[in-house]
């Protein structure tokens, strides 16, 4: 009858050995030298409630009249992500200084400046790039030496912003925005006139995200 050597014993040992290393190792028994591959990079987190504040100023126009001045205000909104698309709401209203100036005994000025905007854009890492319209309405006066007349100037807003959030409750934006508000009659005692308006907005912010 066939018999094993204490030689070929031992040689079937090892090798059970070493085949039950290897399968332990590739079932994770033991820890594996292979680098993992690395994941890609996951897009920014801009989902959710934020409200902040915004500086800027502002050049328009106003009829014939060009108008400038700056802004100062408060704003707030509530972003919807899917992947590396955003899309949102956000309302702001500001105070202002956009005044024509004296001109030929007239002036005309805005101290309120308010919107109601959608938003839309798209997500690089930690860098949001959107564009936004919207309703917008203001608070206006035009005056002469006989008097002054004041009305709400409403109409529209678009633009584009770029955001930045380097950690998940911060934002810092910046936003080009163009307000058109069309024409509106104004009288005093000694004169009538039709202004067409617009204005053109840059401004800057920071929000906290909840």
């Amino acid at each position: 009858m066939f018999s094993l050597s204490r030689r070929h014993l031992f040689a079937l040992a090892c090798l059970v050995a070493a085949n039950g290393g290897a399968s332990a190792a590739e079932m994770g028994g033991y820890p594996s030298n292979a680098a993992p591959y690395p994941s890609p990079s996951a897009a920014g987190d801009f989902a959710g409630l934020y409200a902040g504040a915004d500086v800027g100023a502002a050049l328009g126009s106003s009829g014939s009249v060009n108008t400038s001045g700056y802004v100062g205000g408060a704003h707030a909104g509530y972003n919807f992500q899917a992947g590396r698309i955003v899309g949102g709401a956000e309302v702001d209203t500001f105070t202002t200084s956009l005044s024509s100036g004296k001109l030929n005994s007239s002036e005309f000025e805005q101290k309120f400046l308010s919107s109601m905007r959608v938003r839309a854009g798209y997500v690089f890492a930690d860098l949001l790039l959107y564009g936004t319209f919207g309703y917008s309405y203001s608070t206006s006066a035009w005056r002469d030496v006989s008097g002054v007349d004041r009305a709400t100037m409403k109409g529209h807003v678009f633009g584009l912003g770029a955001e930045w959030s380097p950690v998940r409750k911060l934002g810092v934006r910046v936003e080009a925005l163009r307000y058109d508000f069309g024409s509106r009659e104004y009288a005093t005692p000694l004169a009538s006139t039709k202004l067409t308006t617009q204005t053109n907005l840059l401004r800057a912010g920071v929000h906290y995200r909840f």
